[in-house]
């Protein structure tokens, strides 16, 4: 079974390393689709995953895993397609594998991932729940959210269908699969406070009526309190789905983001 994967980026440094660490084993090629702008259309600071990539590709890639391409793609739906179509065309594989730059997997969910499409002969698409991290490392959602994004689809149609591939049909989403996401962990507050804004983006390509809650007062009320706050997800009329956070261990992290920089500074 080969299994590709594909990771768009734009932002987003502290866990590039660990996420491509904790999967390279696991994949017979990864593909980066690194866009020029971002998803507000803007350039920044540029692409800074990329140099982070290929310094890592250039240091630890002993097997040629890892392909780099790179335009100006400022729409996540965008940056899949083109990764989706150029697997097809040059990569044979089995499942594509979307993942982000701040999703990291530990190797027993992994090896619960490959005897699940190994055995995932009537489905296209397989999803998975997520250990969800907020403001901190140490800080993870409880109980895990509602939303159990595609992760592994099959190379089967001309685009992915939905974002990530939550439009491949029929899906399966076994109970004890889980993957990492420190989705609002960021070195900078304001680099946390533009992922939500980008995220909403990418959220209303799926779901055009998304909105945010008011993050002035989110932050105030929400933010500013945690681990003690309640109910605090970002987006309308979901705020329950991060209901609580719950303080774990270092040991409880995967293991590819123990020792990293991010890590032992929430961890002083």
């Amino acid at each position: 079974m080969k299994v590709v994967g594909l990771v768009k980026t734009f932002g987003g440094t502290e866990f590039v390393e660990a996420a491509i660490e904790s999967v390279y084993d696991f994949c017979d090629k990864i593909v980066f689709v690194h866009s020029t702008r971002d998803w507000l259309g803007e350039e920044g600071e540029g692409n800074t995953v990329k140099p982070v990539v290929e310094a890592w590709a250039n240091a630890h890639d002993t097997d040629n895993k890892i392909i780099n391409l790179t335009g100006d793609w400022p729409a996540q739906a965008t940056q899949y397609d083109i990764g989706y179509r150029f697997i097809k065309e040059h990569l044979e594989c089995d499942w594509v594998m979307c993942f982000d730059t701040d999703e990291v997997w530990d190797y027993s969910n992994l090896e619960t991932a490959r005897q699940t499409l190994e055995k995932a002969v009537q489905y296209n698409a397989v999803g998975a729940w997520m250990h969800t991290y907020i403001k901190s490392p140490f800080y993870r959602v409880t109980p895990p959210e509602i939303l159990k994004p595609t992760v592994f689809s099959r190379p089967l149609f001309d685009t992915l269908i939905g974002i990530r591939g939550n439009g491949m049909m029929p899906r399966v989403v076994p109970d004890n699969l889980f993957f990492h996401h420190f989705t609002y962990v960021r070195y900078r507050e304001a680099d946390v406070m533009r992922k939500i804004q980008t995220t909403l983006l990418g959220d209303q390509e799926d779901v055009p009526s998304c909105t945010l809650i008011d993050l002035e007062k989110w932050k105030r009320d929400k933010w500013d309190r945690l681990p003690k706050a309640r109910d605090f997800h970002t987006t309308k009329k979901f705020e329950k789905s991060w209901h609580a956070c719950v303080k774990v261990r270092l040991s409880d992290l995967p293991p590819t983001v123990r020792n990293k920089r991010i890590i032992k500074e929430h961890n002083q």
